[in-house]
């Protein structure tokens, strides 16, 4: 009966109203609508409807590929000034030239200086949103450490950016995952699940065992999730099954009926090395299951904060009619040891959710953005100039956090008085990833 007073009522709009909206805006409000009503009334905020128009934009985040000439540039809040973190190797700027550290004083004649991150990403947006367009994109560029601006003239090309960072990146684009202070253990970080992502591993851990490493940090903070299939396929790489042990996740129906069990292919391991895994607030979905999965099995020592808990599985469903796509939560996550993932609106610190580290390793907020930004130009920096550009950040970040934490629309609670002091040893400044080589060097 609701679904033809539903219909009923799109038609009279489509016909009657005074503003004269399209059939096509009156589905699209409609389906917004009845997500949102999942999203705010019944604690599902991962539910979604993504309109055909920005279908395309969904599925490559999904898969981290983009149209575009393939830079990671930042707003530098203290010169308010846009510089380059760093080019993604073989991408068009990479080819062309430009390296991390440099600043883009113009876009095609327009000065950046003043602009917002989201005001320069449109001058980049307005020339090359469409697929494969060959427009060339004409940038005034100031490389680190000169003081004449140079000329470049990038094609957009598709551009694929890696899941699975190192510690370091050599000048040639080569990914170095051996900690540079502790040359037997190595370092892989991975930043979300995407369709690349297992390849990206098992390319990874070749490159570890010719290495020589002698243990394995695993770094999943701040990684969103993924593909759960991906993340599957990256738990057979380091978990051996036993008659008693070998499911990695199941996803269960809201009647408590299981939907799927996810099984390691029993297949040998091709990583042996100790671990340890690290995670905090930001690890969630895909990365809490492989974390879970490494920590039910015994397989690594996990470190940092509690993550995320967000343990719901998204159905993704296309709509015919290039009406757009459907993403809905329908079931939701169990690790090995059959306790929940998933943290509920009240779920108590004192519940069983997410995943708690064996080693519990907190960090202030200021502290994490830094480790963060540090980590970001340590593993992706393609230039000669990575210890300067590194320095230079240092020397800026204890401004740049009091300038971020002084924003009004702060709580008072995040605001800090007194000046930010970067904890843990150099040049890492990450006092969870010390603990884990502190636990991993205990172990040999």
């Amino acid at each position: 009966m609701r679904d033809r007073i539903l219909i009923d009522s799109l038609h009279q709009i489509e016909s009657n109203a005074l503003a004269n909206p399209t059939a096509k805006m009156l589905f699209e409000g409609a389906m917004t609508g009845m997500v949102q009503q999942l999203n705010h009334s019944l604690d599902d905020p991962f539910s979604a409807y993504i309109p055909f128009s920005e279908q395309k934009e969904y599925e490559e985040n999904l898969d981290n590929r983009f149209d575009g000439i393939g830079i990671v540039y930042r707003e530098n809040p203290i010169e308010k000034e846009s510089e380059i973190v760093y080019p993604i190797p073989g991408s068009p700027a990479y080819e062309a030239g430009i390296r991390s550290g440099d600043k883009i004083l113009r876009v095609n004649g327009k000065e950046t200086k003043g602009l917002t991150f989201y005001e320069v990403s449109e001058l980049f947006r307005g020339n090359h949103l469409k697929p494969l367009s060959k427009k060339e994109i004409e940038l005034t560029i100031l490389p680190f450490g000169k003081t004449e601006p140079v000329e470049f003239s990038v094609t957009p090309a598709p551009v694929f950016r890696d899941s699975v960072e190192g510690d370091r990146i050599d000048t040639e684009g080569k990914r170095l995952f051996c900690l540079e202070n502790n040359p037997e253990i190595a370092y892989l970080r991975i930043t979300s699940f995407s369709d690349r992502t297992a390849t990206e591993v098992r390319a990874a851990l070749e490159q570890i065992s010719k290495d020589n490493a002698k243990s394995l940090i695993l770094d999943l903070r701040d990684n969103p999730g993924g593909y759960v299939t991906i993340c599957v396929e990256i738990a057979a790489f380091f978990l051996q099954p036993t008659p008693e042990q070998k499911v990695i996740v199941s996803t269960r129906f809201r009647d408590g009926t299981v939907k799927t069990v996810y099984h390691l292919n029993g297949q040998t391991p091709i990583c042996r090395l100790p671990m340890a895994v690290l995670i905090d607030g930001e690890s969630a979905s895909a990365a809490e299951i492989l974390s879970a999965a490494f920590q039910d099995f015994g397989r690594a020592t996990i470190i940092g904060v509690r993550s995320f808990g967000k343990g719901t599985v998204q159905e993704i469903v296309p709509l015919p009619l290039n009406s757009g796509t459907l993403q809905l939560t329908d079931a939701s996550y169990w690790r090995p040891s059959n306790r929940n993932i998933h943290r509920n609106q009240d779920a108590q610190e004192s519940d069983s959710w997410g995943v708690m580290p064996d080693r519990l390793v907190p960090i202030s907020e200021s502290q994490r953005y830094a480790t963060l930004q540090i980590r970001e130009r340590r593993s992706n920096c393609v230039t000669e100039n990575r210890e300067l550009i590194l320095n230079d950040f240092l020397r800026r970040l204890p401004e740049e956090i009091r300038d971020i934490k002084s924003d009004p629309s702060q709580n008072e609670t995040e605001k800090i008085s007194a000046p930010f002091i970067l904890q843990g040893k150099p040049p890492y400044y990450d006092p969870q990833l010390d603990k884990a080589v502190e636990a991993l060097n205990s172990e040999q």
